[in-house]
């Protein structure tokens, strides 16, 4: 940000307190709000005139510090990542060079720290999501953090602690459907855990321990459902085969269907 000014010196008329640690600073009839550092930095509380080139300092600072104050502000709602101040300060209008600056010096004062976030999102995708250590890893590296960083604090947690998660995941979702064949059951569950960002192999161990029964109540249904559309069109075991196709294309196995047939 660029200030210009006509004339050399000019004078410092008045001081208003303002919101928060700002005053109001009257120089030459216009008035400046400047942040108490930056006039306790210039001592402009004993100057009564003020040059052209110590104005444009002044300024020049203040709005850094602004662009400071702004992302610590920010930052006290939660943990944040450089590149979440980043893209908030610059949608605040922050030039490249203040963004820079106030980025630097939240890393140096430790207000950014890419291990201490890392450690409080990956506690709390732990705790409170149904979140496997792939969605979590592809999270955070979306959030700009570095990769190798991230892969390596997800390798030290404990496998028993992924397989815990994806156990009780598969078991939630098996106790939501009770209606299809034990096929489609398993192929559901492994779709819903995959899009959770598991591995393949806690799927496979949690898929395992399941004890999936296909309802024959529901297959029955199934049946008689199938039977009344497709007699429009078959007849004898012409429409004994398709109904059987048709449910052995959902999942039903073929002694779960003679089963049911012969009921």
């Amino acid at each position: 940000m660029c200030y210009y000014f006509i004339g050399d010196n000019m004078r410092i008329t008045k001081y208003q307190k303002a919101k928060k640690n700002t005053y109001l600073v009257t120089i030459d009839n216009n008035d400046y709000l400047l942040f108490d550092d930056i006039i306790v930095k210039y001592t402009l509380l004993l100057k009564k005139e003020i040059t052209k080139k110590e104005l444009e300092m002044v300024l020049k600072d203040n709005q850094e510090l602004k662009c400071y104050y702004k992302a610590l502000d920010y930052l006290s709602k939660k943990m944040r990542t450089k590149k979440e101040v980043k893209k908030y300060l610059e949608k605040n209008e922050f030039n490249k060079e203040e963004i820079n600056k106030t980025i630097a010096k939240l890393i140096n004062e430790k207000y950014l720290d890419e291990e201490s976030y890392l450690n409080a999102y990956i506690s709390d995708s732990l705790r409170f999501s149904n979140d496997g250590s792939l969605k979590i890893k592809q999270k955070l590296i979306n959030l700009g953090l570095n990769k190798e960083l991230i892969i390596s604090k997800l390798n030290a947690i404990d496998t028993d602690i992924w397989q815990d998660k994806c156990d009780k995941l598969s078991l939630k979702k098996l106790k939501s459907n009770n209606k299809d064949s034990k096929q489609v059951i398993l192929l559901k569950i492994k779709n819903y855990l995959i899009n959770n960002g598991y591995e393949i192999k806690y799927i496979n161990n949690s898929l395992s321990k399941l004890n999936i029964e296909t309802n024959l109540d529901n297959l029955e249904k199934e049946y008689n459902k199938l039977k009344i559309k497709l007699s429009k069109k078959y007849e004898g075991s012409n429409l004994e085969f398709q109904i059987k196709m048709k449910l052995l294309n959902k999942g039903y196995t073929n002694e779960e269907i003679v089963h049911v047939i012969n009921l």
